[in-house]
């Protein structure tokens, strides 16, 4: 008669009864927030940092500070931004007819820069300082966050869907160019409201902490009788 080791059996049985166990589907019918605070990626510090930069040149241009723009241009040269085919899609929002304009150029470390040269005029110290930051390699990790930019007319909302991974926060920044109203709201994809910066700021931020993987809808709606150029950046 063989004798069997009653751990090994023990273990065998414990397996099999694992692997023959039905696999619960997680719940996902209700809001795909976490309860607790996750902790932030590096791309997620990547958007958080360029939320910084933008506001600190949106100062700066309020007060012609060149020494503040070229604070922030110093701040986006940490930021490093890859495009996406992912552009979203326009939905009008009122009756009125769409104005049209230029997507325009991304806002940058250099385009800061230059801005920064043209505050500082006749301030040879500042502006040598403006060449070396220009000149110094960025040092933005590579492949970090996701940076868009599109013309929203008037009485329009740019809609946007991402994919954000469960356990990860998902951090969303947007700057406007003209002083007309701008909304940020995300969704996930039960059509439950997340996040909003209903603030009008220049610059808006939101972020979601997604209890488990899955769509979500990041809407930027131009409540104002004028177009706007609007950045997006997210990880």
């Amino acid at each position: 008669m063989k004798i069997v080791n009653t751990k090994v059996m023990a273990a065998l049985l414990g397996a099999s009864v694992l692997a023959s166990a039905p696999v619960v589907a997680q719940d996902k019918s209700g809001t795909n927030k976490s309860e607790t605070e996750l902790e932030l990626t590096d791309s997620g510090k990547m958007v958080e940092k360029a939320a910084l930069g933008y506001r600190l040149a949106e100062y700066a241009r309020a007060n012609e500070d060149g020494q503040a723009m070229l604070v922030a241009a110093r701040i986006l040269k940490g930021v490093s931004l890859r495009d996406s085919d992912n552009k979203g899609e326009m939905v009008a929002t009122g009756s009125g007819k769409a104005d049209t304009g230029e997507d325009g150029a991304m806002v940058t470390a250099d385009t800061l820069l230059d801005e920064a040269a043209t505050f500082a005029a006749d301030d040879d110290d500042l502006l040598d300082m403006i060449e070396e930051t220009r000149a110094a390699e960025n040092r933005g990790a590579v492949g970090g966050a996701i940076g868009l930019r599109r013309w929203v007319p008037s009485a329009t909302a740019w809609n946007v869907d991402f994919s954000a991974r469960g356990g990860e926060p998902l951090v969303i920044a947007a700057q406007r160019d003209s002083g007309t109203p701008v909304d940020l709201q995300v969704y996930d994809e039960n059509g439950y409201l997340v996040c909003q910066d209903m603030s009008h700021n220049v610059v808006l931020k939101c972020r979601v902490d997604p209890a488990w993987t899955g769509p979500f809808r990041v809407k930027l709606s131009n409540h104002g009788g004028i177009g706007t150029g609007v950045q997006l950046v997210t990880n």
